[in-house]
């Protein structure tokens, strides 16, 4: 790996304003999903357990507990992704941010002089290896992409913050493959929650990867080529071109609805249809929706729990059309159980329709068609959702996003500090305060 991250170093770069907008966004929205996160029932026990197992001096993020550095890790990584709120990048087909902001999160803590300008520079430049590690492998398509290629990002965005040198970061990426979990897609359509812990092995990895460097311990030849297209994978192309500039964090999407984002495009497409031709449910026969393939697998129509409920479009679907509401508190109030949303889910059929694999990922789209009782049919195609590459949510958007998810957690002047923090992050000395900001409340 040494080969991709020579081309990655070797090229220049200078923040851009484009660059410094884009990272505070992502920063901001991870942040906000880390909070939720940490608030969930499940996991505050889970940090009760390991709080009492694994002493140490890390703090955590909206958490008055302390632990050492791979826990804090680990249960980072499982906050990141509870609420399923977390950035995306459809270029990787995965989630670069939740596998690198953490990991300077966490340097912060080592580093009281780490600076805000440098960690947003730091923030662009690991993102970058992260999306590029995404677009280069084509993962088994029975596996999850939280956990596999991320490994890889999230130990160079720690290699970065630690001013790693090419050379180490080569070698870094090497020993990481080897912490690659072999996650399977399944778990989430199923709401096995045991999937919201591959990107905190991630994390986990990717600390155990550079304490194991600075030991002098070393990969074998080839490691990640070999755990990624053959193990995980069916190839890893590592003389793919790398873009000309350094502005994959640019080309992200940012989610409005606590869903998989597969769920996102069908369920704005239907909400458009019912609102435009004024459709009552008494008038809904049945609805189609075709897609492509990996969101046509988002098919179950009653879902067991809540993690299933987000990973399904019929649930999003029949949801929205009672409850009005596709954030968070739909999972609160386990809405799943609802035999009227149960009732409506069932009238809506997902299916496969290779014709939406063509242009996918840069189209991420869905045609949905309602048959009326009365035996006429509404229909249209959306090619992509509110909050991607060419309709991305603004810095006040994602300000909103934030405040009104973490009302219940932060007070609404802590809220505002944090928000400040960020949006003012070039002249912060030291990005270790955050957690004050966050933890003070």
């Amino acid at each position: 790996m040494r080969s991709i991250a020579e081309k990655m170093m070797n090229r220049s770069f200078q923040l851009t304003e484009e660059n410094t907008i884009a990272a505070k966004k992502v920063l901001l929205d991870t942040i906000g999903t880390l909070i939720m996160g940490m608030n969930e029932k499940e996991q505050q026990r889970l940090v009760q357990q390991f709080a009492s197992i694994s002493v140490g001096d890390f703090a955590l993020i909206a958490s008055d507990k302390k632990v050492n550095k791979l826990s804090a890790a680990f249960l980072m990584g499982v906050a990141s992704v509870a609420v399923e709120l977390d950035e995306g990048n459809q270029w990787s087909k995965g989630h670069p941010a939740v596998h690198v902001v953490p990991m300077l999160l966490l340097h912060a803590q080592e580093d009281p002089h780490y600076a805000g300008k440098d960690f947003l520079m730091d923030l662009v430049k690991s993102y970058e290896f992260c999306t590029h590690f995404g677009k280069i492998t084509t993962l088994k398509p029975s596996l999850h992409a939280h956990g596999t290629w991320g490994v890889l990002g999230a130990a160079v965005a720690y290699g970065i913050a630690k001013r790693a040198t090419t050379e180490e970061l080569g070698k870094l990426i090497d020993i990481a493959a080897t912490f690659a979990t072999p996650t399977k897609w399944e778990a989430a359509l199923e709401g096995s929650s045991i999937r919201n812990v591959y990107v905190a092995e991630a994390l986990e990895g990717a600390v155990k990867a550079w304490h194991l460097l600075q030991a002098g311990f070393e990969a074998p030849n080839g490691n990640t080529t070999y755990i990624f297209s053959q193990l995980l994978g069916s190839s890893m192309d590592v003389e793919e071109p790398l873009e000309t500039s350094f502005d994959a964090i640019e080309k992200n999407y940012f989610k409005q609805h606590a869903f998989c984002r597969y769920v996102h495009v069908p369920l704005e497409n239907f909400q458009s249809l019912i609102e435009k031709y004024h459709i009552c449910i008494s008038d809904i026969a049945h609805v189609n929706i075709s897609t492509y393939q990996r969101a046509s697998t988002l098919n179950k129509q009653i879902t067991e729990n809540i993690l299933s409920s987000k990973f399904s479009i019929p649930f999003a679907l029949a949801s929205w059309y009672h409850l009005h509401r596709t954030d968070h508190t739909v999972f609160q109030e386990q809405a799943y159980l609802d035999e009227t949303i149960r009732a409506l889910a069932t009238k809506i059929k997902v299916e496969h329709d290779p014709i939406f694999d063509v242009n996918y990922p840069t189209e991420m789209a869905a045609k949905v068609s309602i048959l009326m009782t009365n035996g006429t049919i509404v229909e249209q195609t959306l090619l992509n959702a509110v909050g991607g590459p060419n309709s991305t949510l603004n810095m006040q958007e994602l300000v909103n996003k934030f405040t009104k998810n973490s009302q219940n957690i932060l007070s609404k002047e802590g809220a505002s500090r944090i928000i400040s923090f960020i949006e003012q992050i070039e002249e912060q000395p030291s990005m270790k305060r955050i957690y004050d900001l966050i933890n003070d409340k």
